[in-house]
């Protein structure tokens, strides 16, 4: 899964880079470069109503799923034994996250970490179960976001990109949970 992740980064890269090229230096490539970085400055009312119904239809689903989501995470073998049709859950999951992420993305550009992050800040305090991390993790990440634009807006004359602030923020994040990660395999 992860090769394959690797493989779809590698040629959306490509793309990118050729529209790049392709675009128009003095209007379109300082809008793509932008867009790249990630912010919510640019974003208008319409653009988050026309977003609404794939994020809406992305999260339904999961909020309806979110019990059985959680019990994916005891393997195949144990959630068929519960009644849960691993394979199907895992594409409607799968399904709804890109849909959701697709029109988030294309509202505000690319600001990673956020993802990775959030969930892993609050599991100590929702706990294990997903039923109650999702909702957490939804505001969680929302309150989280807005706190990020506040400090893009504050911290320089000119805004900085929010994929920039919370690629600082994650990437020690990430490194303090494969720390632990190793921690606790190692006992």
């Amino acid at each position: 899964m992860v090769l394959c992740g690797i493989a779809v980064g590698a040629l959306a890269g490509a793309g990118i880079s050729l529209i790049k090229l392709l675009a128009d230096p003095d209007n379109q490539l300082p809008a793509i470069t932008f867009w790249l970085m990630g912010s919510l400055a640019g974003i208008k009312r319409g653009d988050v109503w026309a977003a609404a119904p794939a994020i809406l239809a992305g999260l339904v689903p999961l909020m309806l799923l979110r019990w059985r989501i959680g019990l994916l995470a005891l393997g195949d073998d144990e959630a068929r034994s519960l009644g849960i049709n691993a394979g199907a859950v895992r594409v409607v999951v799968v399904t709804a996250a890109t849909l959701m992420t697709a029109a988030a993305v294309s509202m505000a550009g690319v600001i990673g970490w956020v993802g990775l992050m959030v969930p892993h800040m609050l599991r100590p305090l929702t706990g294990p179960r997903f039923d109650r991390l999702l909702p957490a993790a939804i505001l969680g990440g929302a309150s989280f976001m807005l706190l990020v634009d506040l400090a893009a807006r504050m911290l320089a004359r000119q805004e900085i990109p929010l994929g920039i602030l919370t690629a600082v923020l994650g990437a020690p994040v990430f490194v303090l949970l494969l720390a632990r990660s190793a921690a606790e395999w190692r006992n």
